[in-house]
């Protein structure tokens, strides 16, 4: 029979279908006393249907006395459905044709209007007369149909394909999501072998339950093709699980279709892949540390960057590298989703100077994680500050040509106006000097003026030929009589509080260059230690000669000041690339003034760079030196300590003996 909704309205039977009629008859008190309905059913030779006996216990199940019940022309009681009293009669008729027993379910309708279901189970017999009779009982089956209605809506409402398989691998019954699945029609299922569903060859559930046969009850997992019934396949994940029942075994087989699971596990792969890819190939250093910054993981651009090996990184502090107040407390690192960068210069086993640019963000935790993670990004950036450095000096030096450029634009018209001025005093000098009678001491004032005079004129037009970047014809020089001219120059315009003290251990020494520009130079030098010691002190000027030795040991003392880190020297590189073999002479000017420290050392003989108050100096002075002691072939450099007075050594090389006679 069909069976419909157990919880389905009561539906109004048809109008005169029933006649009353009272049941009478014997009662056995053995058969009220069962707790289930129990009646007696003849049928007669005209085939009417009577009940002669029917127990008490139909006014407690069903509401109604037994006397109440009527009972239909064709033999159906009052009580049954109307929906169901068709099929209640057939199975009534199909029982009395083959004399046997009636087992059906069925609804009935209570006195209150209640559905209930009904089992009957009956045996017939032929009386001596020719009646078939039944003796039966109605069992109220109604939770359990209620409750088979429940798990059947629940198995076809499942997204998992169910299957109940017998122990010969067939089908014995499935849900609704396993039909749609391998697109079974209505009528197959029971009795279907399982093996038209997989892949050929592939193992029966069977097989796979019996692959422990120790194991009385357990489930298997296993992954196979499926087939359905128009013949596409699908990769069918499945559980099977042993029912055992009455010494019977069942299978039960619950799968899905992991189609979809199989291609975002193969797209999750090759995502993993790309990123290790990454990972590994990336040129940024990247590293994931604790809050601590305890390195759990880095990749190889690190490794290289920080280390010679992974092991040896693993379980490092960050800190090792970086100085501990660069990276930030966890207290102070942004949330998810913010990032943070900083630069610094990490501390590397091989010393060697770099610099990184880090770029930082809290990494997500992981599942099996009980703190968050830190993600950084790091770049060198050692050759691009380098870079960067040596673009900032060029746009210096850019800057400072076109300062100089203007200058040497100004000074022209200065030295035009200053020549213009010494013309008169150097003409009435010399002609004094040729026609008056002048004493020893006035005389000697005269020629004074007249070197002076034309020592003015040199410098000035050694100013332009700075400033214009004009070529200067060198030749010989006597660096002796330069000297001693100088020196005693010195010592006469200087003021008396300032003590000079000349030191000359040559008596002939010819160099390449120029004499006016020879003078300037000591001028320059002369003038910054007296200004250096405020009117009051000593100034040494000595000449001495520098033999291979000598030049070596000079080089040596001034590392070893370079090493002491108490002086800067810059033309140490120059001086060290001399020939060792050849043979120089040094000039030291020295003062007691107050010295100077390395950070204005480092920047002594930068252009426009002066230690004197605005409008005491210009900061060419100095620089104007180093380009014409560079120009005679030679170096300078500068030795100070604070509240120690300075000291400048020019080196200049000697000229061969047979080189041309000096000019002074």
């Amino acid at each position: 029979m069909t069976r419909s909704d157990p919880l389905a309205p009561v539906i109004p039977p048809p109008q005169n279908e029933t006649d009353p009629a009272l049941f009478c008859g014997p009662k056995a008190d053995i058969l009220a006393d069962l707790d289930c309905l129990s009646w007696q059913r003849e049928m007669l030779a005209d085939g009417s249907i009577h009940y002669p006996w029917i127990s008490e216990r139909t006014a407690s199940t069903l509401g109604v006395p037994p006397e109440a019940l009527t009972v239909s022309a064709c033999g159906s009681l009052g009580v049954i459905h109307w929906a169901d009293r068709e099929n209640y009669l057939s199975s009534i008729h199909d029982s009395a044709r083959s004399l046997s027993p009636c087992r059906i379910d069925f609804r009935v309708i209570t006195a209150g209007d209640e559905t209930r279901w009904m089992r009957e189970s009956s045996r017939p017999h032929t009386a001596a007369d020719g009646r078939i009779v039944w003796d039966g009982v109605w069992l109220d089956n109604t939770r359990s149909i209620r409750a088979e209605f429940h798990h059947q809506t629940l198995m076809d409402h499942a997204q998992d394909c169910i299957f109940i398989l017998s122990d010969d691998d067939r089908v014995i019954w499935c849900n609704s999501a396993a039909r749609r699945e391998f697109t079974l029609s209505p009528n197959e299922g029971p009795g279907l072998p399982f093996a038209d569903l997989i892949e050929p060859g592939a193992p029966s559930p069977v097989v796979l339950a019996a692959a422990d046969p120790e194991a009385p009850s357990r489930s298997i997992d296993n992954e196979m093709m499926g087939r359905r019934r128009d013949g596409s396949r699908f990769p069918f994940e499945m559980t099977v699980s042993e029912l055992r029942s009455d010494g019977r075994l069942s299978l039960i087989v619950i799968g899905r279709d992991i189609t979809r699971r199989r291609d975002a596990e193969r797209r999750l792969a090759e995502s993993e892949r790309r990123l290790r890819l990454t990972f590994v190939t990336a040129a940024l250093g990247i590293v994931v540390v604790t809050m601590d910054g305890v390195i759990r993981f880095c990749n190889p651009a690190f490794e290289s960057m920080a280390s010679d090996g992974y092991s040896s990184l693993l379980g490092t502090n960050l800190r090792t590298f970086i100085p501990n107040e660069l990276l930030p407390p966890p207290s102070r690192i942004p949330p998810a989703g913010m990032s943070f960068g900083l630069l610094c210069s990490p501390r590397l086993a091989d010393g060697a100077e770099r610099h990184w640019r880090m770029t930082g963000t809290r990494y997500p935790t992981a599942p099996d994680q009980t703190e968050p993670s830190l993600l950084f990004f790091i770049e060198d950036v050692t050759e691009t500050t380098r870079i960067a450095h040596e673009r900032r000096q060029l746009e210096l030096l850019l800057h400072e040509g076109q300062k100089l450029e203007a200058l040497g634009r100004l000074a022209g018209g200065i030295a035009h106006e200053l020549n213009n001025m010494l013309g008169p005093i150097l003409m009435g000098a010399e002609m004094i000097a040729r026609t008056a009678s002048l004493d020893e001491r006035n005389a000697e004032r005269c020629r004074r003026i007249i070197d002076a005079s034309k020592n003015s004129r040199e410098i000035v037009r050694n100013v332009l030929t700075y400033c214009r970047k004009e070529s200067k014809v060198l030749g010989p020089v006597d660096l002796v009589r330069v000297f001693d001219d100088f020196t005693a120059m010195a010592a006469s315009t200087l003021p008396p509080s300032i003590k000079v003290v000349r030191q000359r251990e040559i008596d002939r020494a010819t160099i390449i260059g120029d004499g006016g520009q020879l003078q300037q130079i000591l001028l320059n030098l002369v003038n910054n230690a007296r200004d250096a010691m405020e009117g009051h002190g000593t100034l040494t000027l000595s000449l001495i000669e520098l033999d291979p030795a000598g030049l070596a040991a000079l080089i040596t003392a001034a590392r070893e000041r370079m090493v002491q880190k108490s002086v800067s020297d810059p033309p140490l590189n120059p001086l060290s690339a001399l020939s060792p073999t050849a043979h120089y002479v040094k000039i030291s000017i020295s003062d007691t003034g107050d010295g100077m420290d390395a950070a204005t050392i480092a920047r002594i003989f930068d252009p426009f760079f002066t230690t004197k108050p605005v409008g005491q100096g210009t900061g060419l002075g100095l620089s104007v030196v180093q380009n014409l002691v560079k120009g005679m072939g030679g170096v300078i450099s500068v030795e100070s300590h604070p509240g120690s007075g300075s000291t400048f050594r020019i080196v200049l090389p000697v000229s061969e003996p047979n080189e041309a006679a000096a000019t002074p």
